[in-house]
């Protein structure tokens, strides 16, 4: 009777129908690889899309993408509520590039405020070097204008660095393995 029980299991594990997945690659080296459960932030002719995949079979893949709002409650304040959840799929070749998945840290944000500051500091020292007298109480140091300007280059380069993401093409390809043994 275990033996009957056993072999009703191992055949019914067989027959379940396994998830393929997707593996972004660059220079043939292993980036990230996306399965169900995993988040995907991607681009396509259509749109952007945030979304979670729920399924990757036969070069698709199926994703759910929810549509959170603030809504007003009984009492007058606003809370977060998922207004609609869409399913759809999607062929994974109908990806043009992929987002950053590192939500840890945002160097966009950290970049554009380094620019922001750095250049705000090197127009008022620019200001003082025109309006002012040199040796006086506001004139400002070169050093302080050179070491601003550079803080602002730096954030630039830090802003349009870390925006791009990962452009399917040349450099990056996403490749669908198949986990399932039918051919």
């Amino acid at each position: 009777m275990r033996f009957l029980l056993i072999l009703c299991f191992f055949c019914y594990c067989k027959s379940y129908a396994q998830n393929d997945l997707l593996v972004l690659k660059k220079n043939n080296k292993t980036i990230q690889s996306f399965y169900p459960g995993s988040a995907l932030n991607f681009s396509t002719a259509n749109g952007n899309f945030s979304t979670y995949i729920t399924g990757v079979q036969k070069d698709s893949i199926y994703v759910v993408q929810y549509d959170i709002r603030t809504v007003p409650t009984n009492l007058g304040v606003y809370m977060l509520d998922t207004v609609a959840r869409y399913n759809f799929g999607i062929n994974y070749r109908d990806i043009i590039s992929l987002g950053k998945m590192n939500n840890h840290f945002d160097w966009s944000a950290s970049g554009g405020a380094l620019f922001g500051g750095g250049l705000l500091i090197t127009t008022v020292g620019l200001g003082t070097w025109i309006f002012t007298k040199p040796n006086s109480k506001y004139y400002a140091s070169p050093y302080l204008v050179g070491g601003a300007a550079l803080l602002a280059g730096i954030g630039y380069l830090m802003a349009h660095k870390s925006a791009a993401g990962f452009v399917i093409g040349k450099k990056y390809k996403l490749e669908y393995i198949s986990l399932s043994n039918k051919k």
